[in-house]
Formats: structure tokens, C-alpha cells, sequence
């Protein structure tokens, strides 16, 4: 019979050099959905004079890609975008920094402009035969998060690999070390204007999405990548709250830049029993004011706006050993 999701897995884990794989141990969040998962051979038909039929089959490079969805209950997707971390804290109580920044740490963070890659394990245990897939090299394309009222904090990754294992035939998921599964919601969410620096009275939604424009590499003797590269990182956002004043308006009038805009996301608690992660963006260019006027009903304003530059902070219990090289328990 026909297998559902319940039949499948999939874990990840942070490479020390790209496709070298690491032990798949981590989960994205919680409720993953690994969607439109592609793998190609770029396939190029050759013909010949005289005869209406392909004559032959040349292959191309190796190309993967899908998407995963999840909800936030974990911040170590930004050590897979950002790299280098500095990690301070006691026991039960920690508190990890990553940048876009390269001098914004304590250690070298020289290695943001290179992307890092992961090796996701992909299981499914079907009716007749197991597949399990093990892909290398994978980066991480665009990172998008996102809430709205009585909703999670949804997020999506745009994924790319050229590198896949040989198919493997057993089903068996490794053990999740994540230590930290809490569902952020948009509850304890808050986000600070980038115009005002006060928290945005009434918000509705917002939308943040971290664009690296990673590629893959290849050279001549092999099918495979060989590597990645980043072009420009890109950030950009949108909101959605009563208007209650001109102050986001003017702002885009104004055509000036603002200092910071802060996304809080926590559950609530304080001290060794806080989880929170915090996005702080400076160079904030306030782009386009948009709203909408209907009769009973509220007046609303959408703002877009574009980043420079991000510091993400996360605060929880959980003690872990990140650096820009690998990352372990």
C-alpha cells in the first residue's frame, strides 16, 4: 500500500568542507515538509543528418534541488547562512551571536563571503524497498520566516546540491540532537519599527527573507559539484499594522535610511528558562508604503523595506559547540 510522510525522514548536518558529509543529526524545526525534490542530469538529445530520430544521449551536470518548510523551534539554521558564532554563557543559560558582518565577532568571521554547506539525509521506508538518499554539498539558497495573527512562525529554505550518494536500500533515522524544540508563534513575537525604534502597535504579519544567491561550482572531469560560491546577501521585508500615524509614511517620503529594525521571537520565559532568538537589521532602506481604505473596515499600512546588515542572537539552555567549521555537541 500506498506510504505517507509518517514513513520518512529527514535530518541534517553541517560539512567541515564541501560534500566531505557530517553525521545527520539535526532537524530543521518542527513539522518539516520536504517538497519538490529534484535531481537531474541535464540530459541533451543529439541528432543526426539523414534521420528523424535522436541518435544519441550526452548527460550534463548533476543538479538537486527542493524545498523545506518548518516551523521555527530551533535557531541553527543561521549558523548554516552566517557562519562564525561567538557563544558566551553558563551552564543552562547560553546565549550564540552570527553575523553578516565580518567584523562584527569576537573570532574571525572572514568565512561569510563562502557559503557553508550540509549533508541532509533523506529517508523513505516504502512499501518493497527502503530509499534513503544522502545528499552533499547542499546550500542554502533563500531563507524565508514568517507570522500572522493565531499562526506559528513559518519558515522555508530554497535548497541546491550536485552530489548525491549511491542509493541506499536501509531505513534507519539517527537520533535528533537538536535540544531545542519549541514552537515559536506569533504570540511572543514582536518587532521593533525601523522608523520609530518603538514596537509596532497592532501588527497583523510579517515577512523576512534572507536571499544568499549561493551557486554551485563545477569543473571538467566529473558531473558533480565541486563547490559553492556566494554572490551578494540579500535581505529584504515586509510588515503589516494599523496605521496610527505618518511616521512610516514619511519615512519612505523622506527617501533616508533608518539605523535598525528588531524581530524578537520568544516563548515568553525569562532567565535559564528563556528561548528566544532575535534578528537586529541595520542599514534599513524603507522602499514602499502601501494601504487600503474600505468602508467598516480597519485601516491597515504595508511597509517593504531592504537590509544591509544582521546580527541574530539566540538565547536557550542548550550548550553547543558552533564554529564557521563544523558544528557538534
Amino acid at each position: 500500500m500506498v506510504r505517507t510522510g509518517s514513513s520518512t525522514y529527514l535530518q541534517y548536518g553541517k560539512e567541515g568542507s564541501f560534500s566531505g558529509g557530517a553525521t545527520a543529526t539535526r532537524v530543521f524545526g518542527l513539522q518539516q515538509k520536504f517538497t519538490g525534490i529534484t535531481w537531474k542530469n541535464n540530459q541533451i538529445p543529439l541528432t543526426q543528418l539523414n534521420n528523424i530520430e535522436v541518435a544519441s544521449f550526452a548527460y550534463g551536470k548533476n543538479e538537486g534541488s527542493g524545498s523545506v518548510e518548518f516551523v521555527m523551534s530551533n535557531p541553527w539554521i543561521f549558523d548554516i547562512m552566517l557562519d562564525g558564532v561567538d557563544k558566551t554563557g553558563t551552564t543552562n543559560d547560553y546565549s550564540y551571536l552570527w553575523s553578516s558582518d565580518k567584523s562584527a565577532l569576537t573570532a574571525d568571521n572572514t568565512d561569510i563571503n563562502t557559503p557553508n554547506s550540509v549533508h541532509i539525509e533523506y529517508g523513505f521506508d516504502a512499501e518493497t524497498q527502503s530509499v534513503t538518499r544522502n545528499m552533499k554539498g547542499v546550500l542554502v539558497n533563500s531563507f524565508n520566516l514568517k507570522s500572522t495573527i493565531n499562526e506559528t512562525v513559518k519558515c522555508s529554505t530554497e535548497l541546491l546540491w550536485g552530489l548525491e550518494d549511491a542509493i541506499d536500500t536501509s531505513y534507519t533515522a539517527g537520533t535528533v540532537t537538536d535540544g531545542v524544540e519549541f514552537p515559536y508563534t506569533f504570540a511572543h513575537a514582536e518587532l521593533l519599527s525601523p522608523t520609530s525604534g518603538s514596537t509596532v502597535a497592532q501588527i497583523q504579519d510579517f515577512d523576512i527573507t534572507f536571499s544568499t544567491n549561493s551557486e554551485l561550482l563545477y569543473t571538467l572531469n566529473s558531473p558533480n559539484a565541486a563547490g559553492g560560491f556566494r554572490k551578494i546577501f540579500e535581505m529584504t521585508g515586509k510588515f503589516k499594522a494599523a496605521m496610527v500615524d505618518k511616521s512610516e509614511l514619511q519615512k519612505v517620503i523622506d527617501r533616508t535610511e533608518s539605523a535598525t529594525l528588531k524581530v524578537t521571537l520568544t516563548n515568553g520565559l525569562s532567565t535559564t528558562n528563556e528561548k528566544s532568538i532575535t534578528l537586529e537589521f541595520t542599514g534599513v532602506g524603507v522602499s514602499e508604503h502601501t494601504t487600503d481604505t474600505s468602508p467598516g473596515e480597519p485601516v491597515f499600512e504595508n511597509l517593504s523595506f531592504q537590509m544591509r546588515s544582521v546580527n541574530v542572537t539566540a538565547n536557550n539552555s542548550v550548550s553547543k559547540t558552533l564554529t564557521s567549521e563544523f558544528m557538534t555537541d
